[in-house]
Parts: C-alpha cells; sequence; structure tokens
C-alpha cells in the first residue's frame, strides 16, 4: 500500500477507534491484502511475584473480554474500512506479553470468494437467527399446539 493512502488509513484508524479501548493509539498497518488494528489493552493487576502461568492466563482472559464487549462495534468499523479502502480489516490485542489477533466474522472471509485484487474482499458476519425451532410462519401453530397439550395436563 502506497505511504499516503496508509497514512489516510491511520488518521481514519485513529478518528475512529473509541477512546479507552487501548491504553495508547492503535498501530495500524496495512498491505494490499488486509488493515491490521494491533492495541494495547490495560492489563490486570497480578501479585508480584505469580507464576508466569497464571499472568499469561489473565493476560488472556482480558483481552478475551476486550474481544466481547467490543465485538459490534468492532464489526461496524470494519465493515465501514472495508467500504471506504477495498480491504478488510483484522483486529489483535496485546496486554503484557501476550498478543491475540482476531477478525470480526470469524475467518473475515467467505469460502470461495475471488482472490482478484480489484475484487474487495468483506467480512462475513452470520446469519443471527436463521434455522432456529419453532421459526417461520408455522411457528404459531407449534407453540399453541405445545400449549395446548400443556393446559390438557
Amino acid at each position: 500500500m502506497e505511504t499516503q493512502k496508509l497514512d489516510e488509513v491511520k488518521g481514519w484508524f485513529a478518528g475512529r477507534v473509541p477512546e479507552g479501548w487501548f491504553t495508547g493509539a492503535p498501530t495500524v498497518s496495512a498491505d494490499d491484502q488486509q488493515i491490521t488494528v494491533l492495541g494495547d489493552v490495560a492489563g490486570p493487576e497480578i501479585p508480584e511475584g505469580s507464576a508466569a502461568e497464571l499472568r499469561a492466563g489473565a493476560e488472556a482472559g482480558r483481552i478475551a473480554r476486550f474481544r466481547e464487549h467490543t465485538r459490534g462495534y468492532r464489526i461496524a468499523v470494519a465493515q465501514e474500512a472495508e467500504h471506504r479502502f477495498g480491504v478488510p480489516v483484522t483486529w489483535a490485542a496485546k496486554c503484557g506479553g501476550t498478543e491475540l489477533t482476531f477478525t470480526p466474522g470469524g475467518s473475515g472471509r467467505r469460502s470461495g470468494q475471488s482472490e482478484e485484487k480489484d475484487q474487495p474482499k468483506q467480512v462475513m458476519i452470520g446469519r443471527w437467527g436463521r434455522g432456529r425451532r419453532f421459526a417461520g410462519p408455522r411457528a404459531w401453530s407449534r407453540t399453541r399446539a405445545f400449549r395446548d397439550d400443556w393446559q390438557n395436563f
């Protein structure tokens, strides 16, 4: 990616990422295939002299909490960036010595999608609620039949 375009991407993310997500400004890197946004998450308070496994587990937990609490907003920001810059966004978080890279929609790419450069890749967000039991046009009759059976006891 050109330096001028990279500066535009960095500036856009600096203004778009909410304050308080990271302890400082996020590190944004980009190439022709993707944009990566890496931010430092505030670490948990661990007593001095604790085992390395305890520290690593606490840091991984802090990153997982950040990931869950910001999921919806990260997806929205990633979709805006993909529309604006034409490449997918990968999010990453670092806490102490632990770093985890994740994308908003799982893999971030649909299977079988074209790899041509002029075709921008899009984040795949699952369709919530599809395939649920008692969904669709016959849901009322099913639930009513169940309720009627219950009242007959």
